[in-house]
């Protein structure tokens, strides 16, 4: 079997392998001796649709079960489609054209979406990988608030009880279901204690304020459980907004950004960092530059209306100093020097963490920030790993 690529060739099973894919990314982590040094992905983006029945088995309600298996045509392809050729670029990904989960083989008795993203790992040179959904990650803009929960609440448990025990390099994110505040907090005390669970995720596409006191019970407990509560942005075209622009790039360069500055904003403006001063915050998937473009806003307003924010005690800035942000997609502008700047806004050698995005069309390889040349030894090697250690408490944290 073969599949049609855009350059006129056609590619055999034997190319759309993950290792062969990724030959590049182990040439590059061989280069730069990337195996001698602690390596982290913050952000490895499993396909959990390839497990679907098996998620599907563990939801409770068999209405909603029974649902989920109809639409999913017995648990064969996903619940939550992505939209039809826009990120593939029309073939130009052949990963993700081709349904590359459904030919590669993968030994038996194992999970294919664990297999493959340890292949990716062992590619990549990654030590530790955070597992974060897919599909399930595209739930917070469907209309079925219940079907939100339902299938939500069955990942969370297959990811804590069955994928996790499995591989030890991985660890993962539990899913909040925002559409249901108890349910949220069910999930962090039933699940948030489990081997392998760093924190929890939201999915930043969705109309939620993130701030409101009915999420106060499910911050504390993360907090004292020390989970890391993660937003992650993403393209959604059907946000009223987003459906302004008439190009896919146009989307996938604003909507990741929006939604994570709407949350950041709420939350900031609100004093959630000093309700909760040992919750850990890491923004995800939009790149650095919308960060630092919301210091600099943010800290102009509160200079000429603090009374709108008397939950704060410092510029909004300073609480953004103390969060974590994921480098990908690492922008890479002409100007070096203005790439520099804004990790020096954002405190990079400290608070900055490589996530790859694999296997998103826009992912990154970890040269993209040890091919820097204005860090640090010592900064290459925390935001690659060293950070994200601490953060996930990994046995090799120092």
């Amino acid at each position: 079997m073969d599949f049609p690529s855009s350059g006129g060739r056609r590619l055999s099973i034997d190319e759309l392998d993950t290792t062969k894919l990724l030959a590049h990314a182990r040439q590059q982590a061989e280069e730069r001796q990337l195996d001698s040094m602690l390596i982290v992905d913050v952000d490895t983006h499993h396909d959990e649709a390839s497990s679907l029945r098996e998620i599907i088995d563990h939801i409770d309600d068999p209405v909603q079960r029974q649902i989920a298996m109809s639409g999913s045509g017995g648990g064969r392809r996903p619940l939550v489609p992505r939209n039809i050729s826009y990120e593939d670029g029309a073939g130009r990904v052949p990963r993700i054209a081709f349904g590359l989960n459904r030919t590669e083989q993968v030994p038996d008795n194992t999970h294919r979406s664990l297999a493959l993203s340890r292949r990716a790992m062992d590619a990549m040179g990654v030590d530790y990988a955070c597992l974060l959904p897919t599909t399930v990650m595209r739930l917070g803009m469907q209309p079925k608030k219940d079907f939100e929960v339902a299938l939500a609440t069955a990942y969370n448990r297959w990811l804590a009880e069955v994928a996790l025990p499995e591989e030890p390099r991985a660890r993962g994110m539990l899913y909040l279901p925002l559409y249901d505040a108890d349910v949220c907090l069910e999930t962090v005390e039933q699940l948030g204690d489990k081997p392998g669970v760093v924190g929890c995720v939201i999915a930043s596409p969705r109309y939620a304020s993130v701030h409101h006191n009915s999420f106060a019970r499910t911050y504390a407990a993360m907090e004292e459980r020390g989970l890391v509560l993660a937003f992650h942005g993403g393209a959604n075209w059907t946000d009223r907004t987003m459906g302004l622009f008439n190009k896919f790039l146009s989307v996938q360069a604003v909507s990741g950004p929006h939604f994570n500055t709407v949350h950041l904003t709420n939350w900031l403006i609100n004093g959630m960092p000093e309700r909760f001063p040992n919750l850990k915050l890491m923004w995800m998937e939009s790149g650095i530059a919308w960060a630092v473009a919301a210091m600099l806003r943010l800290d102009n307003e509160y200079m000429m209306r603090s009374f709108d924010a008397p939950g704060l005690k410092r510029r909004p800035s300073s609480y953004m100093r103390e969060m974590f942000f994921s480098t990908q997609p690492l922008e890479r502008p002409e100007d070096m020097g203005l790439l520099e700047s804004l990790f020096r806004a954002l405190k990079a050698e400290t608070q900055l963490v490589w996530g790859s995005n694999f296997p998103g069309p826009d992912f990154d390889l970890p040269s993209v920030v040890a091919d820097l040349p204005f860090l640090s030894d010592e900064a290459k090697r925390n935001i690659l790993g060293g950070t994200a250690a601490k953060l996930f408490r990994l046995p090799e944290a120092s």
